[in-house]
């Protein structure tokens, strides 16, 4: 009979222990399989982030590209001429480390212009370009990768003909614009160099690969130098599957992510390394299976160390009522309330504080979603339960502030803190729990500290919450804008922008104000009538007791008058207050800036030296006035016969200097087409002018002076021109004369 009860005894225990080690091993199993899919699924992540980083790093780089195409024909005021255009191309490339060349293409594919010369003349293919257009509006395209360093020794690639991965190519983009309403195409040189190695810095090899997909599947550029590029990856067709899809069933790693440009023609694929995500996985299973061993070689003992457990459980609990209580205490003292939310059925329960904040009697009634919106002041109640949907969706929990009304009919601040504790199985929030705190003693104080720091100054005054929402003006807010407070309020600053500056702007901004405190500047904003105006505003960032952002505080003044002062300044400066033609010192200016322009690309220009003919007799015969008037009117003339890029001044007296640019490297045409001008002039000036006694004619004598690689100054160039204008004068007047060096 003992033995039986000997070995019934030791049943009790060996029964547990195998019960123990099963469940140990089932436990190790999952936690080994949950630890294995979180590292998967932290890289996938991971992987999704650098797609977004190099889709949106590609895209912003082609929408420089295609801007930058959009302004060629303005910058070259819709002129095709090889220079011009030449000329514009360069000035591009400069800060373009991504692009190797641009061209201008004709309609059937020939390049007319390239800033690499050897392309000029060399027939392209425009036909597989994605996307394809659809309707009259000019779109950026992408072509298919090229096996070379630029179109002149360069060949396409197709499906047939693949490059090795060690050879150089890049991408064509194209797009059409038009030239005085006549269509070309411009076709700028990706160079894929440039972002492999960007991306591979961002990306290391060995941790994965980045591959660029256009959307018919042609691979654009990898760094998966294995890859040949030109290779589609529609190796085997499958019908009505797009690019995605195929690439997801297509996949060879197991960590891989896809993403589809928002506006461009392809697609970015990341494969992050297996081996390396799943490294941390391996040493955290080794850790395991150690503490495993050790758990099993000790659940032998698990039946004497049962009566330890049982009085340290007893103890707990004792600390545990006794935490309670103080818990309790801790939150009548802080006027903290406890109360829970079923959103299956919506019922709600408060605990006995929550009704004493509120200063009625505890469970005087039944809280309900309908009597806390009863409760709360209308301008949260509107926003409230939308507010707390939103976060409790995006991040599990919520915090929000608002007006309630106690028992004495007061509004006090409540903040409002809860927590999804139960999800459904399709992860629905299902059960939430949270806590009412009184905070309206500290938003009295807070009102006002804001009110002592806002109103202390004569600026314009306007002070937002933490979400940017306008909660305070003053009256100098209202004159400057326009707005009065009950306009503004609850609305955000960006009522106010005027749409002149970009996304990069204010992110500078905000990243400046955050990290210094503070921001200050000129910005140009918009009144509540429409109009534009200058302003110089300093932001502040107001942190509480914590150094958590409350409020962000924004004075500001209007320097329209400034401004305008500035620029008046300037006219005096640089303007001939009669004409508002460029006075001598902007002249010298520009003739020294030409000059130098002038020596390092070797091309000519010209000083055209204008005095006009018996002009004293008419001052002498009309008076002052009718002179101004005449020097008005040749001053216009004058510029209707030069160029936009052409400085027209007024010396002083009857004396007009032109300053003309850019006449190209052959001296002959040079003189030709300044020449040209002069004539121009002279036909301009023998036409009658329009004075108040009636019509009046004059004659002018004309020098002209060239300069190209000169290390002369601007004084010495216009005393050559001086001379030359003599010479005219000298020959009869109304006459054009060249310096030379016997002039």
């Amino acid at each position: 009979m003992l033995p039986v009860l000997i070995r019934l005894g030791r049943w009790r225990y060996i029964l547990p222990t195998l019960l123990i080690i099963g469940l140990t091993i089932a436990s190790i199993i999952t936690t080994l399989s949950t630890l294995r899919d979180e590292a998967i699924a932290t890289h996938q992540n991971i992987a999704r982030l650098h797609t977004y980083a190099f889709e949106e790093h590609f895209t912003q780089t082609l929408q420089s590209i295609d801007y930058t195409m959009d302004r060629i024909p303005h910058l070259s005021d819709t002129q095709t001429t090889p220079q011009v255009i030449l000329d514009i191309f360069s000035d591009l490339l400069k800060n373009a480390p991504h692009l190797r060349s641009f061209s201008l293409v004709d309609m059937e594919g020939f390049i007319e212009v390239s800033s690499h010369q050897a392309n000029t003349g060399k027939h392209i293919s425009v036909d597989n370009f994605l996307p394809i257009p659809f309707g009259d509006v000019p779109l950026l395209r992408i072509g298919t990768p090229w096996m070379g360093r630029d179109f002149d020794n360069a060949t396409p690639s197709n499906p047939q003909f693949l490059m090795p991965p060690e050879s150089i190519s890049f991408i064509p983009l194209l797009k059409k614009v038009f030239f005085s309403h006549k269509p070309y195409y411009l076709v700028a040189t990706l160079n894929p160099d440039y972002f492999t190695n960007r991306y591979a810095q961002t990306l290391p090899r060995k941790d994965g690969v980045v591959s660029l997909w256009r959307l018919d599947g042609i691979l654009l550029l990898s760094t998966d130098y294995s890859l040949q590029v030109g290779f589609s990856h529609f190796n085997v067709p499958v019908e009505q599957e797009d690019l995605l899809t195929h690439l997801e069933r297509s996949k060879h790693s197991l960590i891989s992510a896809y993403r589809l440009a928002r506006l461009m023609p392809f697609v970015v694929e990341v494969e992050m390394d297996q081996t390396i995500a799943l490294s941390y996985w391996d040493k955290e299973r080794n850790k395991i299976l150690l503490v495993s061993v050790l758990f099993i070689s000790l659940s032998g003992i698990l039946g004497l160390l049962h009566i330890l457990r049982h009085d340290k459980e007893t103890q707990r609990q004792k600390q545990q009522i006794s935490y309670e209580k103080q818990f309790r205490i801790a939150m009548e003292a802080t006027q903290t309330g406890l109360w829970t939310w079923n959103r299956q059925d919506d019922t709600i329960t408060w605990d006995k504080q929550c009704y004493l904040i509120l200063d009625y009697p505890p469970f005087s009634f039944s809280p309900s979603l309908e009597m806390i919106q009863t409760l709360t002041h209308p301008d949260e109640a509107k926003s409230m339960f939308v507010s707390i949907q939103e976060q409790v969706t995006l991040q599990g929990w919520f915090l929000v502030e608002r007006r309630m009304k106690n028992a004495k009919g007061e509004w006090i601040w409540i903040q409002v803190r809860g927590r999804v504790i139960e999800y459904t199985p399709d992860k629905s929030p299902l059960f939430l729990t949270g806590v009412y705190i009184n905070i309206d003693a500290q938003k009295q104080a807070e009102q006002l500290r804001l009110s002592s720091v806002a109103f202390e100054t004569e600026d314009a005054v306007l002070i937002t919450d933490a979400q940017e929402k306008i909660v305070k003006v003053n009256q100098a807010f209202t004159k400057i804008t326009g707005y009065k407070p009950e306009e503004i309020l609850g609305k955000t600053p960006r009522i106010l922008k005027s749409g002149q500056y970009d996304k990069a702007f204010y992110k500078a901004l905000w990243e400046s104000l955050l990290d210094k405190g503070f921001w200050q500047g000129e910005l140009w904003n918009k009144r509540k009538n429409g109009e534009i105006y200058p302003e110089h505003i300093t932001i502040t960032a107001i942190k509480d007791d914590k150094g958590i952002v409350t409020h962000f505080l924004a004075n500001f003044s209007d320097i329209t008058l400034k401004k305008a002062a500035q620029k008046q300044i300037h006219e005096m400066a640089y303007r001939d207050p009669l004409t508002r033609l460029a006075n001598r010192h902007l002249l010298q200016e520009n003739i020294l800036k030409a000059v130098e322009k002038s020596s390092q690309e070797q091309i000519y220009g010209a000083l055209v030296f204008i005095d006009l003919d018996h002009f004293k007799q008419l001052n002498d015969t009309f008076g002052h006035d009718a002179g101004d008037m005449l020097l008005i009117q040749v001053g216009r003339r004058l510029q209707d016969c030069t160029r936009q890029g052409d400085t027209v001044s007024r010396l002083g007296g009857d004396e007009f200097l032109i300053l003309l640019e850019n006449l190209g490297d052959n001296i002959s045409q040079a003189m030709e087409q300044t020449n040209a001008v002069a004539l121009k002039i002279l036909s301009f000036l023998n036409k009658p002018f329009d004075l108040a006694h009636g019509n009046y004619r004059i004659g002018a004598s004309i020098g002209i002076t060239l300069f190209s690689k000169t290390t002369q100054d601007a004084e010495e160039l216009i005393k050559q021109a001086d001379m030359a204008m003599y010479a005219a004068k000298e020959k009869g007047r109304n006459q054009i004369s060249f310096f030379t060096p016997k002039s």
